[in-house]
């Protein structure tokens, strides 16, 4: 059995790498709901911003915003009126399991898939009832 190669995986697992991978994974929900969710899902949008982070839009209601902070990925809603809901704060690193994981300020692990529901959801559905 070989040991571990932690200095491999950790060389995948910074910031950036993780951030890339969310977005492609971002694009691919919408895709993804739009082409499960035909007509209505439609006016939900991917798109990038100049300063590297990107957002998912929903016109005349909210955008959803990710973006590189201080060293944190931040996610974020943005109203249409104007007021602003954050949503996550997290930074990345190598768990003692040898995974990249997303880690929020209270010491909560992620998932990648988690992370994206819990930031498009509303987005995607509508609130809860």
């Amino acid at each position: 059995m070989s040991e571990f190669d932690w200095v491999a995986a950790r060389s995948a697992c910074t910031l950036e790498k993780e951030f890339e991978r969310l977005s492609a994974a971002v694009q691919r929900d919408l895709e993804r709901h739009n082409a499960l969710n035909p007509g209505i899902a439609q006016c939900q949008t991917f798109a990038t911003c100049a300063d590297g982070g990107f957002f998912v839009d929903r016109p005349g209601v909210h955008r959803v915003v990710f973006e590189i902070e201080r060293e944190r990925i931040r996610i974020g809603k943005w109203a249409y009126m104007g007021n602003h809901t954050p949503l996550m704060v997290l930074r990345v690193e190598l768990d003692d399991d040898g995974k990249c994981v997303m880690i929020d300020e209270n010491e909560n692990k992620w998932k990648p898939w988690q992370v994206r529901r819990r930031a498009l959801e509303e987005t995607f559905f509508g609130k809860p009832k």
